[in-house]
């Protein structure tokens, strides 16, 4: 191997196309082979999920269409059942069963391999078997076995490799040909423009380049030529740039005073003048510190040392901080530099002092000093104070055995301020609130900002947790009194998180990190509180923290999905709609339900974003479904913080607006009944909002929360849900039962759709036809099921005979009997 200078030096030799070709070469060699190792890799993991699916739904739908026709024993039956699932899918190699007296076995020819050896080792698409155990409805057993090829699955990415092979052939040859074209053109214009800058380094200044060829040529010979025009223009306009060096010392904004060697002043700019006071044409001919004049003894001093220094051909002298008095006695802060002057050999003829006003750069350093330590809008001490400020309290309170208490203040509820009333009124708010801080802190305790509406406050000389809770309480009651700003009168409250420094090894940030905590348990216990950390909780909170940021990870790596439950007309026997069900497809615990992570988030603003996810995912299944067809509406839980947000109904219809194609009166929003009472005016006006524009609403789990005709009333819910704890217990409970036929009675009462949840067998269908209640959803009809499968179930759904039934025998005319599973049965067929 040739040693690295030797190939430095090869590369060098090598002509531009080598040096272009070759690299690009390699580049483009890595990027089509990493290129179709992930094409390979995600065509066969698409294949091997198709494959596997096929697989597993013929295995299913034989597994149970064989044991019936087993049970018969209609061994012909089986053949042609087992025949016609080999004539379906193709992938299939062979089939037995083994039930009867004897076995019955399927067998076809694998399909011709078109694909090479090594490619069934790359692409890791192995053969599938099933051997599926049945127990028979006489008590025997068999066995169904099933393999399947995966010879057509690899001929299919096979194919599907070779075509975008020969597609990625064709654009490489046709890039290196575009390629070799704008190398040629490049070569011929560098050769022309070589010829161009050897003629103007000889002399000929009058040398330029036909403006020919393409736009980018044109444009170089242009660039070019100008160059040369101001090369030429340069050379004649040195003697006049030499006379204007004087106007430019009289128009710069430093001072500029030349001496001769003796140290008399030769000249002086106008900025020179006014910062001394001395005329050019009096100053001429005096000694330097005479005019320009030093406050300080030292300073002048240290002046004439430096320029004699310089006069004997000394180094540059820099100075700063100095005061420089003026004729009239007014003093400048200054800095200044001093430098000899030169002649073309070398000597020294004179020295130049050049020479600013800093006064006002000072008062700004000031300025950002005082800056870097409070904060800005309230004046208050900001974060880099208050940690400065916090290691001397701690210290203070370890030597004089006294408790500190950090306090962490936040406004409840600010952001709906500034976004009703602005910005200026958020701060004046915010000024208000730190004014009220610092009369409270007083000389004794510290206050700082930390930015946005959070607040910190150090109650020093604690001397127990009953003093530090009767100081917070008086502060408290401080922060909740009206804020008055202009015209407005603004009613804000406060929670605060206590973190108390015991004389532990805590530091600051533990400690504000605890008092962090504090907080958000405040927060979460329903706001305008005051909650001390708790070290038991530390590690809860800690954890829920994590588990929040995991959440947020997973809806941005789009690992939540959605799976949809039916909604029936039981009387009817048809479909009317799907409910979206949230699932989180966990890369190691699988699919996890929605309340083992929703209840992290629900008091937590990520609880809106998946919200606002599932409301487009649904959507879009909403169009998916309808271009098939199925007009159904589709129903979506709404957390209670999400419905509350005060730009809910702008958000909702701009998402809307996403998806003219889809009709708003399919969309159906479920809230709870216990979210929507704590603000039943406010909820209620989001309602008729929505309403407006075509959505319905649905009154989640009725019956579970504080239920009366007064918020039923004013609530203008389209659909009541009747809560699926009473509806699956109502065969076994006659409270229960009584319960949802309450529910029903209110609906109608109030002209309200009603819906039933938990229907989990046929006996609940029935009987709640026979109760009044034609809608219904359970595991009884149907569990929730992925998107893709919806369809393909809903083409064999088929009313229930035992509905029918129900229908043709009326309503109950009374419950006072059906209070055991037996009686409601024979309730159900039976009329009253």
């Amino acid at each position: 191997m040739p040693p690295p200078t030797t190939l430095t030096s090869y590369w060098s030799k090598m002509g531009l196309c080598a040096r272009l070709f070759l690299p690009l070469a390699f580049l483009i060699a890595g990027i089509v082979g990493v290129r179709y190792w992930l094409l390979s890799d995600a065509a066969s993991s698409q294949e091997r999920l198709r494959y596997t699916m096929e697989s597993q739904h013929v295995a299913q739908a034989l597994s149970r269409a064989l044991p019936p026709l087993a049970a018969e024993r209609n061994d012909t039956a089986i053949a042609s059942l087992l025949q016609h699932a080999a004539d379906v899918n193709p992938n299939i190699a062979e089939v037995r069963w083994q039930g009867g007296e004897s076995p019955l076995r399927i067998q076809r020819d694998s399909a011709e391999q078109e694909f090479p050896a090594w490619f069934a080792r790359v692409a890791r698409l192995e053969p599938l078997s099933y051997s599926i155990p049945m127990v028979l409805p006489d008590g025997t057993t068999g066995t169904l076995q099933l393999w399947f090829s995966n010879t057509l699955p690899l001929n299919r990415v096979w194919t599907g490799l070779r075509q975008q092979a020969a597609i990625t052939a064709l654009n490489i040859f046709l890039i290196y040909a575009l390629l070799g074209l704008l190398v040629f053109a490049a070569r011929r214009v560098l050769g022309r423009v070589a010829a161009a800058a050897r003629a103007f380094r000889g002399g000929d200044y009058h040398v330029r380049l036909s403006l020919r060829g393409s736009p980018e040529i044109r444009k170089l010979a242009r660039t070019f030529n100008d160059m040369a025009e101001r090369v030429q223009a340069l050379v004649g306009t040195l003697q006049a740039e030499k006379e204007r060096i004087a106007v430019t010392l009289e128009s710069i904004g430093d001072a500029v005073i030349t001496t001769d060697l003796t140290g008399r002043i030769e000249t002086m700019n106008a900025a020179a003048m006014q910062l001394t006071g001395c005329g050019a044409d009096e100053a001429r001919g005096m000694e330097l510190h005479t005019v320009f004049t030093l406050a300080n003894n030292f300073g002048q001093h240290t002046l004439l040392k430096s320029m004699s220094a310089i006069y004997a051909g000394g180094p540059v002298v820099k100075a700063k901080n100095q005061s420089l008095r003026h004729r009239s006695g007014e003093r400048y802060n200054v800095e200044y530099t001093a430098a000899p002057i030169r002649r073309s050999n070398g000597n020294v003829e004179g020295a130049v002092l050049v020479f600013r006003d800093v006064s006002e750069t000072r008062h700004l350093m000031q300025q950002m000093s005082w800056q870097s330590h409070h904060d800005v809008l309230t004046g208050l001490p900001n974060r880099a104070a208050l940690q400065a400020r916090f290691d001397h309290e701690i210290g203070r309170a370890r030597e004089e055995d006294l408790l500190l208490a950090v306090c962490l203040f936040d406004l409840d509820l600010f952001r709906e301020v500034n976004e009703s009333g602005g910005q200026m009124l958020g701060d004046e708010v915010l000024k208000q609130v730190a004014s009220r801080l610092h009369d409270f802190a007083g000389t004794r305790h510290y206050v700082a900002r930390l930015g946005g509406d959070e607040f910190v406050m150090l109650l020093r000389e604690q001397a127990n947790r009953a003093e530090i809770e009767h100081t917070l309480e008086r502060l408290m009651l401080s922060l909740k009194r009206s804020y008055q700003c202009q015209t407005q009168t603004i009613n804000l409250t406060a929670s605060a998180g206590v973190a108390v420094y015991t004389g532990t090894t805590a530091s600051p940030d533990n400690l504000l990190r605890h008092a962090d905590q504090a907080l958000y348990q405040a927060k979460v216990q329903g706001r305008s509180r005051v909650h001390f950390f708790d070290a038991d909780l530390d590690e809860e909170v800690r954890t829920h923290h994590n588990r929040r940021t995991e959440i947020r990870e997973a809806l941005q790596s789009e690992q939540l999905c959605l799976y949809f439950q039916p909604k029936v007309n039981l009387r009817q026997g048809r479909i009317v709609g799907m409910e979206a069900l949230l699932r989180w497809n966990h890369p190691e615990r699988g699919l996890v339900p929605p309340l083992e992570f929703l209840p992290i988030i629900e008091h937590t603003d990520l609880i809106a974003d998946i919200g606002e996810w599932v409301l487009r995912r649904a959507l879009t299944q909403v169009a998916q479904w309808r271009a098939a067809g199925r007009e159904w509406v589709v129903s979506v839980n709404i957390a209670a913080r999400h419905f509350q947000r005060p730009d809910f109904v702008q958000r909702l219809r701009g998402i809307l607006d996403e998806f003219p194609e889809v009709p708003p009166q399919l969309l159906e929003l479920e809230i709870l009944e216990s979210s929507a009472l704590h603000d039943v005016s406010h909820v209620r006006n989001i309602m008729q909002e929505c309403q407006a524009f075509g959505i319905r609403f649905a009154l989640d789990d009725f019956g579970t929360g504080y239920s009366s005709m007064s918020y039923l009333k004013r609530l203008p819910a389209d659909m009541l849900k009747i809560d699926q704890s009473f509806v699956r217990n109502m065969l076994d409970d006659s409270d229960d039962l009584h319960l949802v036929s309450a529910v029903i009675g209110l609906a109608r009462a109030f002209n309200r759709g009603v819906i039933a949840e938990g229907v989990e067998t046929v006996e609940h269908g029935a009987l709640l036809i026979r109760m009044g209640c034609d809608l219904a959803q359970g595991y009884g009809i149907a569990r929730p099921m992925p998107a893709d499968t919806v369809l393909d179930w809903a083409g064999g759904f088929t009313a229930v005979p035992a509905w029918e039934n129900a229908s043709l025998l009326g309503p109950l005319t009374s419950l006072h009997n059906v209070h055991r599973r037996d009686d409601a049965q024979m309730m159900l067929f039976t009329p009253v």
